[in-house]
Order: C-alpha cells, then sequence, then structure tokens
C-alpha cells in the first residue's frame, strides 16, 4: 500500500485548474444540529481551520437508523449503556458466525453509542427528523438482495472490493465499522487529504470549483473536491463506483454512482471534530438525508492496518466454490 510520506509527496506535487475559497451554491447544506463550532480555532497560515496535528478517532457502536430501542435522538447514559448491551446481546451470535469470528468480541469493547456535544445519539441520521432512511421501493429491494443484486461473485474482479483489499474505509460517506476508526488530516493551501487507518488509505483531494470531466480515470473513492463554508470544510463527491452501491453493516443503503456525497467537517473543540454527511440521490431516495457523529482527539497514534484477505480469504473463497461446481456436476 502506498504510506503517508508518498502522498504528502503528491499532495505537494499537484497544482489544480481552479481553486474555490468562496463557497458555491449548496442547497443541501446542513448547518451543525448542535451548538456552533469553538470560537478560538487553530488556524494554518492561509487562515482557514486547521485540523493537522491530531488523531480522530470513533469507536462508536453501528446504529445507524432509528432502532425499536428509542424514539429519541438523544438518550442519558445510563439508557445508552442498556441499548448498547441490549443489541449487542442479540446480535453476538450473527455477529461470530456472519461476519468474523472476532467481529463479537471487538463490537464488544465500543465506546458505546455515538456521541455529540457530549449527547449520546441513539441514531446517526438526524435527517429527516424521523431517523429512518427514505428509501424508493426500487432501492429497498436492491439494499434487501445484497448478496445477489450484482450478479455471479464466482471469480477474482467479481468479488467485493473488500475481500479484494482494495478499498476498506476510503470510500465517503464514513459510517459504520466495527473497531476503532481513525483519521488523520493533511491541510495545504490547495489540498486536504483525509488519512484513515484502515486499509491505511488517503484520499487526496483539491481544492476546485468543478468536478473532472466525466470519461476521466476513475478512483475508488470517486471524484472529490473541498471547499471552505465558513469555518467548516466541505467536501463534495461524485461518481464513486457503481459495483460499490450497496453499503452499510447491520442496516444496507444505497449510493448510486450518479449519487452526490457532501461531507462537513466542523472543529467544536480542542478534542471533538463533527463529521456530517449528506446523501442527494433521487433515484434511491425521496428526500436527501443527513447522518452525523463526532470524532475525538487521542493521543494512541495511527497504527499499520495489512489486509490479508486478498491473500488468504479469496483464493480459499474461489477454491470452494470449484469443488462444489465439481460436487454438483458429478465429477
Amino acid at each position: 500500500m502506498i504510506r503517508l510520506p508518498v502522498l504528502i509527496a503528491a499532495l505537494l506535487a499537484v497544482t489544480p485548474s481552479a481553486m474555490a475559497q468562496a463557497s458555491p451554491a449548496d442547497p443541501f447544506s446542513q448547518s451543525p444540529t448542535s451548538l456552533a463550532p469553538m470560537s478560538d480555532i487553530p488556524r494554518t497560515p492561509e487562515g482557514t481551520p486547521d485540523f493537522q496535528g491530531v488523531v480522530w478517532a470513533t469507536n462508536y457502536f453501528p446504529v445507524f437508523e432509528l432502532s425499536p430501542m428509542s424514539a429519541e435522538l438523544v438518550v442519558p447514559e445510563e439508557e445508552a449503556a442498556r441499548i448498547v448491551a441490549t443489541m449487542f446481546g442479540g446480535m453476538q451470535g450473527f455477529l461470530e458466525k456472519s461476519i468474523d469470528p472476532e467481529a463479537h468480541v471487538i463490537m464488544g469493547e465500543t465506546d458505546g453509542l455515538p456521541v455529540v456535544r457530549g449527547e449520546r445519539r441513539t441514531r446517526l441520521i438526524v435527517v429527516p427528523a424521523s431517523g429512518k432512511l427514505p428509501l424508493t421501493d426500487a432501492a429497498r429491494a436492491v439494499a434487501d438482495a445484497t448478496d445477489t443484486q450484482d450478479g455471479p461473485k464466482d471469480d477474482y474482479e467479481q468479488r467485493p472490493s473488500g475481500e479484494r483489499c482494495l478499498v476498506l474505509s476510503g470510500v465517503p460517506p464514513i459510517h459504520a465499522v466495527i473497531s476503532y476508526n481513525r483519521q488523520q488530516i493533511i491541510q495545504t493551501s490547495t489540498h486536504v487529504v483525509i488519512h484513515n487507518e484502515n486499509g491505511d488509505e488517503a484520499r487526496i483531494i483539491p481544492f476546485a470549483d468543478a468536478h473532472q470531466p466525466a470519461g476521466g480515470p476513475r478512483s475508488w473513492y470517486g471524484d472529490s473536491i473541498a471547499r471552505w463554508d465558513g469555518d467548516t470544510l466541505v467536501i463534495t463527491t461524485v461518481r464513486t463506483p457503481a459495483a460499490e452501491r450497496v453499503r452499510g453493516l447491520m442496516t444496507k443503503f444505497v449510493v448510486n454512482a450518479d449519487a452526490t456525497i457532501i461531507e462537513r467537517y466542523t472543529r467544536l473543540s480542542e478534542t471533538e471534530l463533527l463529521y456530517q454527511f449528506t446523501i442527494v440521490d433521487p433515484e434511491a431516495y425521496s428526500e436527501p438525508w443527513v447522518g452525523e457523529f463526532s470524532f475525538g482527539a487521542v493521543d494512541t497514534g495511527m497504527f499499520p492496518s495489512p489486509c490479508h484477505e486478498h491473500n488468504h480469504s479469496l483464493p480459499g473463497i474461489l477454491r470452494g466454490q470449484r469443488v462444489a461446481d465439481a460436487r454438483a456436476s458429478g465429477d
């Protein structure tokens, strides 16, 4: 995998064709649902908020949308602990058998429900207020048919990108993990880098007022551009991979290739970075929807994150299917 020094060198060597410190029209931008950003923000020499020099991490229990456990968005600590314990108890066997033999152990050691401004949130979705994904019937059918909707997966290139160790956490939006999710942000006057620990992946994003022309080289992370909206960093992404349109762990959602993803980073304090994402996809949703949670500053540093599914699991998966094919044919 590409290491961080190489990414920084590439970042500094590239000059975008256009810059946009001013905010273009964005009818789907959302103001933070919590309090205003910190008043004394560390700033770069250019005067923009400085998110660097900090490892930002989150380790929340992955509750994506409204659940039967609580109709309230914010709950007290005791109620939050009860919700996590109940949901984890119901999921434990599924995680161990269907996700990973260690998944139930990892998820059992989370920091609990997501937190924003010290408030425990029962879900990530804050818009619409119902807390439910506004999926169209067609998109819900696609999400429910995750295992079959992309056709056969019997050869190397048909397998999901995660199994192939191509993409683990770099595709926006950030939404659900079953272990610590750490990231660093690197800024220059022309670019911002979002470096994720999981998969050691980085998105190198120019400050620009237009995306690349359609038909050019495609990225697993989509085509992203950045701008500042006051003291909020806004990243807009289009043309994410069609093959990766179904996302999510326990709750599946859809992001089509022609969807628009708007991410917003707002520093609320020295130790809290609010992350919001808006999905605009009329084919899949009846209205744009918004999720949010906060990263916290940690002193643990970043750790190597090798991916060996490509080396070990994938050959086993394909070999096992060939054996099944041979048995079915009587060979």
